[in-house]
């Protein structure tokens, strides 16, 4: 099912479905969002969890005991129940299941929850740790942002970063896996040009040390989106498929990012979030859309 919050400045649109963020259109009928178009990327704004990323192999341990996962998690593939509807807010959440502990072996909660307030979205993820067990896990939000053609060519499209002069970047290896250590980027003019060639040839740029915000904007087109999001969401993360054609940018701020590739995947060792019994953490995205 689909929900929609609706003012009179945006109707965004978000599915049960991995509780996504599927369409957000201004009073003018500009669309913000990704259109989804198979041909290159079917989704639109996936929640990662538990992990981002890949998994060597696709496996883990944890104790004496391996698993089996995919790319960003299972959130994505699975349907979340309302539990708040109304006119500018909505609550989605997932819990644990038989399904979900093929994959994972721990008891969770995770909430989403969107409000719509003028032109800006806010969005908070909450993971609540219901086992008893300490609970690792990542947690990111993957959207993909429309690139209008009126902008102009891919890379006349920038990324402000206000006060930002050196980045931390993490190298993406063997295809898929990050460089734990980060390099220094250097930024010129406080800001990011999106540079297809760069971002196609490590397949994903993962900065550290932006400050928490930018802004996608292009001088040839009007409309502008704002991103701001939480501390505890330090790596940030720029995709796109490998196609001028498909004119969109993901922007991704994640909790943890890919191990080396190299060493077999223990969540009892590894290096990513860990919540004690009934703990829980609230990760916060905040979009403005001009």
């Amino acid at each position: 099912m689909i929900h929609e919050l609706k003012n009179d400045k945006l109707t965004v649109k978000i599915s049960e479905l991995g509780a996504e963020l599927k369409s957000v259109c201004g009073s003018d009928s500009h669309e913000y969002m990704w259109s989804g178009d198979p041909k290159y990327w079917e989704d639109t704004a996936p929640v990662l969890f538990p992990i981002c990323g890949r998994l060597l192999d696709k496996r883990y341990t944890v104790g004496t005991k391996s698993y089996e996962m995919d790319i960003h998690g299972f959130a994505p593939k699975c349907r979340f129940t309302p539990t708040r509807v109304e006119k500018n807010a909505l609550t989605l959440t997932l819990s644990a299941s038989e399904e979900t502990k093929k994959e994972y072996p721990f008891d969770f909660t995770l909430t989403a929850d969107f409000r719509l307030d003028s032109d800006t979205l806010s969005v908070d993820f909450t993971v609540k740790n219901d086992s008893e067990a300490v609970m690792p896990y990542m947690l990111g939000w993957h959207p993909g942002f429309a690139l209008p053609e009126a902008g102009g060519d891919i890379g006349e499209f920038r990324l402000a970063l206000p006060g930002v002069r050196t980045l931390g970047w993490h190298r993406i290896q063997n295809g898929c896996f990050a460089n734990p250590v980060a390099e220094d980027y250097a930024v010129k003019n406080e800001e990011y040009a999106l540079n297809e060639e760069e971002i196609y040839k490590y397949d994903t740029m993962i900065f550290v040390g932006t400050g928490g915000t930018t802004k996608l904007y292009s001088g040839r087109e009007p409309h502008s989106v704002e991103l701001s999001w939480s501390e505890n969401l330090p790596y940030f993360c720029v995709w796109k498929e490998p196609f001028s054609e498909a004119r969109f940018i993901c922007l991704e701020p994640w909790s943890g990012i890919p191990a080396d590739g190299v060493t077999p995947e223990n969540f009892d060792t590894r290096k990513m979030s860990r919540l004690l019994p009934g703990e829980r953490a609230t990760y916060s995205y905040k979009v403005k859309f001009n």
